[in-house]
């Protein structure tokens, strides 16, 4: 370690020599350059812009003493003129120079020297010619300007070439000024870089003597830590610093090899708890159904590994109605499944035994008791096959969505047959949605408004979207007005006019909650009632968990539900399970990853009558 601190004092001296002179030599450099700078801003600021306003006044002289000689000659008072504006120029351009070389005492004695010259020119000769020849005595003009014009002007013109002169000597000097200041600039920069390139190339042979080495010892030491080798011993050598750092080191290799263990153990925990998470996500899948005139689809994408909270599940009642259940447990893994499970199996009894979808949600709520923090949402529905009929009931679900595509008239004869938007009822036809539920009556949701208020709706095609004022909302059981040639409700012609032709549309009507999540703090008697819907041929009830309508980009924006009927409404011609895989594709573009939180749907779709 004397060494060592042998080294760094040679290397405290060798920093502070060169300090110094890196200083001294920069200290110079600002130097030449303030002084550079000075000289250039006073030929550039003062010395120039003197010379031109000397040669513009030697101009306006000239310019006096024309006009006088012109109008003694000739008479003419035009020519006066030209005097008299450069008599208002000349008191400006004298100001103008003076203050240019106001710190220059020799020039400015130069500038009095023209004033001067000026003065007595102009009240010698100049204003004598100019009144003796206005009062028409044209020889004492001539003898003015013989006996002494000449000679005054000339007196003028010599002190104006003098000043000239003198201005020139200082810009030349201002140049030199210059020029050696950016010799003694550059030999400064210079010099201190070859300052700092020495110090540079000793430090480095320095460093790399009493740092390197130790550094190189220590990574070879770490390196074999992170091959596994833990019983390496970590060199404490060099510096005090780099000791200092041995020790840390070698203290976090004592934590790494106890966190190793520790994930052993754990490993083997997991091990053992493999099978149980196994059989409880086996248990959460939902069985593969097959009913004549209704198709389902689901899928569930979780967000953690392979058990989520979300679940659906859909099985056959007795009477041949189908129940259908989608959940969401609040939380994710183990003890979110074994809530799940515990709600799936709960929810399956009370249906099989005939309850309607409210009144099994409250039973369920009721046999599971305390539930402390744990929560779910889920939406609990009968569907008849054969009729259409779906009895729901949402228990603080997000809004199931229904896709209903319908036919209604194109062009121009629509209106002059009377045909509004909506189903059109056929011969012999009773529409199911006039008759009422058991428990709350018909459902009447609303139908999805796009941007501007209005319903989306598209056609077969996908390419039309746009608002339908006559609308018909899902459920309502309300009937096209007859027209002519068409059979009404009853199955009576009404004459034998031809239909217009019919276009596909599609809309998405929401169907809010019925009632509030599932969870003991909020249960109540009657808390959940069950409402009706009826789905049409062709109909596709998409019903989804949070997770898919929340996934979040890159920029924290949510994919949102307008983005989802937006979907929804894009393709009108594709199939459930074509729809249901559209969807998760968009969500997954929108939201590229793992996702934070498990992504369910299910689509129930009505394909005979």
């Amino acid at each position: 370690m004397a060494g060592s601190a042998s080294l760094r004092s040679g290397i405290r001296v060798l920093v502070v020599i060169s300090t110094v002179a890196v200083v001294v030599m920069l200290s110079l450099a600002v130097f030449a350059a303030l002084r550079a700078s000075d000289a250039a801003a006073e030929r550039g600021e003062r010395l120039d812009p003197a010379a031109t306003t000397t040669a513009l006044l030697l101009a306006d002289f000239v310019a006096q003493e024309s006009a006088v000689r012109g109008y003694v000659i000739t008479g003419q008072e035009s020519l006066l003129e030209r005097y008299t504006r450069a008599d208002l120029t000349i008191p400006r351009q004298m100001n103008r120079l003076q203050l240019l070389l106001a710190d220059f005492p020799d020039l400015i004695e130069g500038t009095v020297a023209v004033e001067s010259a000026y003065q007595a020119w102009r009240s010698e000769v100049a204003e004598p010619e100019v009144a003796a020849t206005k009062a028409g005595d044209l020889q004492r003009a001539r003898e003015i300007e013989t006996v002494s014009g000449r000679v005054r002007f000339s007196e003028l013109q010599t002190s104006v070439a003098n000043l000239g002169t003198a201005i020139d000597t200082e810009q030349t000097a201002a140049s030199g000024r210059v020029e050696s200041s950016a010799v003694l600039l550059l030999s400064s920069l210079g010099t201190a870089a070859i300052v700092i390139l020495g110090v540079v190339l000793t430090v480095l042979n320095v460093l790399r003597r009493w740092l390197l080495r130790p550094i190189d010892a220590l990574r070879r030491a770490v390196n074999a830590v992170a091959a596994g080798r833990y019983d390496t011993r970590i060199p404490e050598v060099g510096p005090s610093e780099i000791v200092e750092l041995a020790g840390n080191i070698d203290a976090m290799r004592a934590q790494l090899v106890q966190l190793v263990r520790q994930n052993e153990r754990s490993w083997e925990a997991l091990a053992q708890e493999g099978p149980a998470v196994i059989a409880l996500r086996d248990a959460l899948t939902p069985s593969v159904l097959h009913a004549p005139g209704l198709l389902l689809r689901g899928r569930v994408d979780p967000a953690r590994g392979e058990l989520a909270g979300d679940w659906y599940d859909s099985f056959e009642l007795a009477d041949g109605r189908l129940g259908i259940v989608v959940g969401d447990v609040s939380g994710h893994g183990a003890v979110a499944g074994v809530f799940a499970l515990r709600l799936k199996q709960l929810l399956d009894a009370a249906l099989a035994r005939g309850a309607d979808p409210g009144p099994a949600i409250e039973w369920v709520v009721n046999s599971l008791g305390e539930t402390d923090e744990m929560f779910a949402t889920a939406i609990v529905a009968v569907v008849d096959p054969a009729t259409g009929e779906v009895r729901i009931a949402n228990a603080g679900h997000p809004d199931a969505l229904l896709l209903r595509r319908t036919r209604v008239p194109d062009g121009p004869k629509a209106a002059a047959t009377g045909l509004e938007s909506g189903p059109i009822a056929r011969p012999g036809e009773r529409r199911p949605g006039n008759e009422t539920g058991s428990t709350g009556g018909d459902q009447k949701p609303a139908p999805v408004p796009a941007a501007g208020g209005a319903v989306s709706v598209a056609g077969e095609d996908g390419g039309k979207s746009g608002p339908s004022p006559g609308t018909q909302a899902a459920g309502t059981g309300t009937k096209a007005p007859a027209a002519a040639g068409v059979a009404n409700g009853d199955g009576v012609g009404m004459g034998a006019e031809r239909l217009p032709e019919l276009r596909s549309r599609a809309e998405v009507t929401r169907l809010g909650a019925t009632g509030p999540m599932m969870s003991s703090l909020v249960a109540s008697g009657g808390a959940w009632r069950t409402e009706t819907l009826w789905l049409e041929p062709g109909d596709v009830l998409f019903v989804y968990t949070d997770g898919l309508v929340e996934a979040r980009d890159g920029a924290n924006h949510q994919f949102g539900l307008d983005r989802l009927v937006a979907e929804l409404l894009r393709l009108a011609d594709r199939g459930p399970a074509e729809l249901l895989d559209d969807v998760f594709e968009v969500v997954r573009r929108h939201a590229p990853g793992r996702p934070s939180d498990d992504r369910t749907a299910i689509v129930i779709a009505r394909t005979t009558r």
